[in-house]
């Protein structure tokens, strides 16, 4: 069956809204609200645009501070959490000028959540938040679609970043069908209220740096992550292609929920954690 999809260029790249089990001009008018919650992400996280949030900030002295949006403190907060988490393979501030005397551990910024404030702790801050602010963008124009009362939809950011509204598309189908892997060791499975997002350098190159070391990363083969939410996928991918398959294991072991995918010499796929539930039933080859 064919559902509607509406795209919509933001972030620059392209996004698509595919909704299932709605009249062509609903859908329409729901995938437009999302957009505009899409604009709207863009003109306060991104860190091109001066006036943001992000551009604001990066502009602070250390010990100066500014307030910032609800979504701009939600996506710097879930940020916060997958550095932690990746024991900072993920890190939107990693090309910061650090003082000396602030603690490696430590994020060179600190957030008030009450205050909705934003605190430099940096000789100089440098904020981006291209590896999660694609993927949370597709959480919250989700959540606009749940509002307008969608309960079947697939978002799309660049083709790398996939979210599933909901339940299936139509009829007995299990999901919405997504792919991964590449030659041999490529398959599909279905995905269903959660979100998969892939990284490589096909696209642009060696362009991804790992911040614990500030070198580019060492991988020349794709990875994917899957994950409840898009923002944290979008944000895993990045770190899953700077860490070696041990750290990576490791990291889905400690959280059940997420799950990796990983290309291997001649194509083989590697999966681990949450993603070989949905995927090693119907995948060959060598498997965590």
């Amino acid at each position: 069956m064919t559902h509607p999809t509406f795209s919509h260029e933001a972030m620059a790249t392209h996004f698509e809204v595919t909704i299932a089990g709605q009249e062509h001009d609903y859908a329409r008018h729901a995938a437009t609200a999302a957009f505009q919650v899409l604009d709207r992400l863009e003109n306060i996280l991104s860190r091109y645009i001066e006036s943001s949030d992000i551009g604001r900030a990066n502009r602070l002295a250390r010990g100066e501070s500014l307030v910032v949006n609800d979504e701009t403190l939600d996506c710097l907060l879930i940020a916060a959490d997958l550095a932690i988490a990746t024991h900072r393979a993920f890190d939107p501030a990693y090309a910061s000028q650090r003082p000396s005397d602030l603690d490696p551990a430590l994020p060179p910024y600190t957030l008030d959540p009450d205050t909705h404030t934003l605190t430099s702790q940096a000789d100089a801050l440098h904020l981006d938040l291209g590896a999660v602010g694609k993927g949370f963008a597709l959480d919250r124009m989700a959540d606009t679609l749940g509002e307008w009362g969608i309960t079947a939809a697939r978002l799309n950011a660049g083709g790398s970043s996939l979210l599933a509204l909901g339940g299936a598309p139509a009829g007995n189908e299990p999901g919405w069908t997504v792919g991964l892997g590449e030659g041999a060791g490529h398959r599909t499975f279905p995905l269903r209220g959660a979100s998969l997002s892939g990284s490589g350098i096909a696209v642009k190159g060696s362009h991804l740096i790992d911040p614990r070391t500030g070198a580019p990363a060492s991988r020349l083969t794709r990875v994917w992550a899957y994950a409840a939410s898009a923002a944290q996928a979008d944000a895993l991918a990045t770190a899953f292609f700077v860490m070696n398959e041990a750290e990576i294991a490791a990291l889905c072991a400690a959280h059940p929920q997420i799950g990796a995918a990983l290309v291997a010499p001649g194509d083989d796929l590697i999966v681990h954690g949450a993603l070989r539930e949905v995927l090693v039933p119907a995948a060959e080859g060598r498997n965590a």
